[in-house]
């Protein structure tokens, strides 16, 4: 038994996070309790972001390199934090 969280808007149930089963299983659906609007807003803008996450899988070598120099030279004004 495994337990996946996620948001129910009244349409829709909307997992949390990716579920990954080879054949059909049983499931039991517990509502909890009320999200507030706020974390309602921030599971939405996580979508998004992982949305786009996919985009960045799909870029050459080369162009890693360039994102890892960039991100490097950002933390020249950011001395207290950590170079990648």
């Amino acid at each position: 038994m495994a337990v996946f969280k996620g948001i129910f808007d009244g349409k829709t149930l909307r997992l949390l996070e990716p579920v990954h089963l080879d054949r059909p299983h049983w499931v039991e659906v517990t509502i909890q309790e009320e999200v507030k609007p706020d974390e309602a807003e921030r599971v939405k803008r996580r979508e998004r972001i992982l949305s786009y996450a996919g985009n960045w899988l799909d870029l050459p070598a080369e162009a890693w390199a360039q994102v890892q120099e960039a991100l490097n030279r950002r933390t020249n004004f950011f001395p207290e934090r950590v170079a990648w």
